[in-house]
């Protein structure tokens, strides 16, 4: 398996999955639900797909509410899906490098020797691990935000041009 394989199967996987689970989910939503129903739809829903993928198990859930909570954040926060789908991608590239693809025998680039009964503190690495993402995401959220101003701008924009009370020219 090369690296080049990795990268781009997981940059093909990490996209569709943000267009469906967020970009879809907050573009069609966004108008007639409360946005905060509309972040926890699409951590959801990209729980339930990660089981799917990955197999249904509490670790695997839990591990995926808390991606998918930093995932959506990041989503939410620059109103881009380049920013989820930047760290989403990232990270599929990490464990690919590891693990092999999904579904494959071969193993990743790397050989790790796998032990059956593995420490308690490796367990609570993959909780650990996406739980200090969101926060070192939500620490830098001033810095995420994208021009709130611009969007505003554009969108009032195109209302006027659609010949909306309050056009100005």
């Amino acid at each position: 398996m090369s690296f080049f394989f990795v990268f781009f199967t997981f940059f093909i996987g990490s996209f569709l999955n943000d267009i469906i689970v967020r970009g879809y989910v907050f573009g069609h939503l966004r108008d007639k639900i409360n946005e905060k129903w509309i972040f926890l739809i699409s951590v959801l829903l990209y729980a339930l797909d990660d089981s799917w993928n990955e197999g249904f198990s509490l670790s695997n859930t839990l591990f995926s509410l808390v991606l998918g909570l930093s995932l959506t954040y990041a989503f939410y926060r620059t109103r881009s899906i380049w920013a989820d789908t930047g760290i989403h991608w990232g990270l599929n590239v990490c464990y690919g490098i590891f693990n092999g693809m999904l579904g494959s025998t071969e193993g990743g680039i790397f050989i790790t020797a796998d032990n059956p009964n593995p420490p308690p503190f490796i367990e609570l690495i993959s909780y650990i691990l996406p739980l200090l993402m969101f926060l070192f995401l939500y620490s830098f959220r001033k810095n995420l935000i994208i021009n709130h101003t611009y969007h505003q701008n554009i969108k009032q924009k195109t209302l006027n041009t659609n010949g909306v009370k309050g056009f100005e020219s």
